[in-house]
């Protein structure tokens, strides 16, 4: 029995169980099995804790921190212009947030803040300020964000109502306590302040239900329902600018929140959630009998993100893996799991089949506009049968 993490609702048992590896968001293989429970009084989804959880993001969480450059693709246009996530996020983040001038912005939990960056190079009257649980950051916010504008492990006493807005991205998804974490910001923000949190939509996105360190999955349900037990109203959640994740507005409130709940919502929540876990279920037992019919044969992975590793994660002691294969040149020419990461042109001749690592929702859309996939003798494999 485990409680909900936004409700206090009591969850009998597990929806998905799997053994050992997990895997985390920044591609690291945990020595512990991945359980998902869905509440079925509130739509909300979560996992177990990982081990040593503070000391994880203390000093493990080195996300983008392996260069300069490093970003996540978030889509590439038909003519091959590559758009980035932190561009993307930061356009996203001035248009919902439509910010006074002069205004006070901080980036909760912001890890180098990159989209902060971004949002302050198109509006240079915001006065940025930066919090995170971690050290390791802090060299990428020297020069640009003044040394009493940043704080880590925890925030100062001074910066309570100081904020006209927060945001807070891909963060909420991480924490134990998620009704804490929006009452942390609740405290920071003006009167009538407006918060920014955005998070994986686990229904647009189902690998994110198998990430080991993302503790929660939220629905509109489960999100609206955090929001209001954090102390504020909901102004928008908006599912289509950003595929794959929430981005929600809301307001602080100066008076408690009614938790009104949707019961159409829940529902569809729960089903959502229940139906992703089988599918997750199913995909492990096919992606084992067709790594069992190439076994110690010659073949590719395509994607080097969170798709790409999970398969490694089952397959890659069976097969023999010539490479994983990703269009975004900023994880081109690295080694993966030990084994190189290539552009998808450059797929080893001999390679028999090609493991199809990317959203099952979007997989068959991506590989059928690259012809050079198709060719003969190359089996491709999707998550589903």
């Amino acid at each position: 029995m485990t409680a909900c993490r936004v409700c206090g609702g009591k969850i009998a048992a597990p929806a998905y169980e799997a053994p050992a590896p997990a895997l985390t968001s920044i591609m690291t293989l945990l020595d512990i099995p991945t359980r998902v429970y869905v509440c079925d009084r509130c739509g909300h989804a979560q996992c177990d804790e990982i081990p040593d959880i503070e000391t994880f993001y203390d000093i493990g969480y080195r996300i983008s921190l392996n260069s300069e450059g490093h970003d996540q693709i978030f889509a590439v246009k038909p003519d091959g212009t590559v758009i980035y996530r932190t561009d993307h996020q930061a356009e996203i983040a001035r248009n919902l947030l439509d910010l006074p001038q002069a205004a006070t912005l901080l980036d909760y939990g912001a890890a180098k803040a990159d989209t902060l960056h971004k949002i302050v190079a198109a509006r240079p009257d915001i006065e940025p300020y930066v919090f995170d649980v971690s050290t390791d950051y802090a060299s990428a916010w020297n020069g640009w964000i003044a040394p009493n504008a940043q704080a880590t492990y925890e925030v100062p006493a001074a910066w309570d109502g100081r904020f006209d807005a927060a945001m807070s991205h891909f963060v909420i998804e991480h924490v134990a306590d998620p009704i804490g974490f929006i009452r942390g910001i609740h405290k920071l923000l003006k009167p009538r302040g407006t918060l920014l949190l955005s998070m994986p939509d686990v229904s647009a996105n189902p690998g994110d239900m198998t990430v080991a360190d993302h503790i929660n999955h939220f629905s509109e349900a489960s999100l609206r329902r955090a929001l209001a037990a954090g102390g504020f109203e909901v102004s928008v959640i908006d599912t289509t600018s950003f595929p794959g994740a929430f981005f929600a507005v809301a307001v602080r409130s100066e008076t408690p929140v009614k938790q009104e709940q949707d019961a159409t919502l829940v529902q569809q929540a729960v089903e959502r959630g229940l139906e992703i876990c089988d599918f997750w279920r199913a995909s492990a037992a096919y992606l084992e009998k067709r790594a069992d019919t190439f076994r110690g044969r010659k073949v590719a992975i395509y994607g080097a993100g969170f798709y790409g590793s999970w398969i490694f994660s089952r397959i890659g002691n069976d097969v023999e893996l010539t490479a994983f294969l990703d269009q975004n040149p900023n994880l081109q020419n690295a080694v993966h799991f030990g084994h190189p990461v290539i552009a998808p042109t450059a797929i080893a001749e001999d390679a028999e089949a090609l493991f199809i690592g990317l959203n099952p929702l979007k997989a068959r859309a991506a590989i059928g506009n690259m012809p050079h996939l198709h060719k003969s003798g190359l089996q491709l494999v999707w998550l589903e049968a």
